[in-house]
């Protein structure tokens, strides 16, 4: 008989299943539209069981498997959070791959699974200034999955990895061991902005590449004048007509993205002091954003990408890894 391992990647708004074979590479993939945030929203997490359940049956249905064929299920993101499955602690930095993969979380799930549910844990930075506290659900697994591919480059071992999203977090790596984290507040301010501001206009992302030029200006301003001035530029070009709408928003982009280089900067100076490249794990426009933010800097030398796309996952690499580093096949 056949078997497989099952994996859910479960975010804040949507949770991905993977079927994997036992050389872990990806059989099948399901998306629904559910995530820790509906757990939030309902006061109960059984709308995020019940959707994870309908994305086991309809993996196992559209392959012709019974639950005989799969050997294990394992969860990664939010669903370690307090809307997620079961909350788990997060793991605090710094951190070996070896470490991190014999503190995997087994889970009894009897609602509707009624069978163990490995959960993959957070990470977290500890300091007694919580200017300085950090923590990641879901790009932990990611990072790790990047760590063989990152090893395969070109004299990278101390290295920035950068992982745009709602919360874009920027991580440390030193050879294979995880040693820092910033997080910052990024997605999700550029979503609020867009949607409920004056500048709704002008943020409506368009498709295009981001205007390298106008992204730096937007930078340029925010260090010249700070976030507030220099965003309610991005109103009054709009209102006197200046630049073309792409432009305007890759401005706009700038300044809302500027801080991470900022902060990313503060580390390098301060807490970071080999840290001399940043890897961008990301799609090819946030790839060319931060290219463009990074250009110049005194403390990064080099921009490095490392595409993700809907077929490549690094987290799947990176439940490869940690099962491997476990000693098990997983199957």
């Amino acid at each position: 008989m056949d078997s497989y391992l099952l994996y859910f990647d479960s975010g804040t708004s949507n949770t991905r299943a993977y079927l994997l074979d036992r050389d872990f590479q990806v059989k099948y993939v399901a998306k629904k539209a559910v995530g820790s945030k509906d757990s939030a929203i309902a006061g109960s997490n059984r709308v995020l069981v019940e959707g994870m359940k309908a994305l086991h049956d309809q993996v196992l249905a559209e392959n012709g498997l019974t639950e005989a064929n799969i050997s294990a299920i394992y969860a990664s993101g939010m669903i370690t959070s307090p809307y997620g499955l079961k909350e788990v602690p997060h793991l605090p930095l710094p951190l070996t791959v070896k470490t991190f993969a014999d503190s995997l979380y087994p889970f009894r799930e009897d609602t509707c699974f009624h069978r163990d549910i490995i959960l993959v844990p957070g990470l977290k930075t500890l300091s007694d200034d919580f200017s300085f506290v950090n923590n990641m659900r879901g790009e932990e697994i990611e990072i790790i999955g990047a760590l063989e591919e990152l090893k395969a480059m070109d004299d990278v071992q101390d290295a920035a990895l950068i992982f745009p999203g709602s919360h874009t977090h920027v991580t440390y790596i030193q050879g294979e061991e995880i040693t820092g984290i910033i997080s910052n507040f990024t997605g999700e301010l550029f979503y609020a902005i867009q949607k409920d501001t004056i500048l709704s206009p002008v943020l409506t992302p368009d498709g295009s590449p981001p205007d390298v030029e106008m992204v730096r200006q937007g930078y340029e301003n925010l260090k010249r004048f700070g976030f507030n001035r220099a965003l309610y530029i991005c109103h009054a070009m709009r209102l006197f007509d200046q630049g073309t709408p792409h432009q305007r928003l890759s401005y706009g982009e700038g300044v809302i993205m500027g801080g991470v280089r900022e902060s990313l900067e503060y580390y390098c100076e301060n807490l970071w002091p080999k840290c001399r490249t940043a890897v961008l794990v990301s799609d090819e426009f946030m790839y060319q954003l931060f290219a463009a933010l990074l250009e110049g800097s005194p403390y990064i030398d080099r921009v490095l990408w490392m595409p993700i796309s809907a077929s490549k996952s690094y987290a799947v690499s990176g439940l490869k890894r940690i099962i491997r580093a476990k000693g098990e096949t997983g199957i």
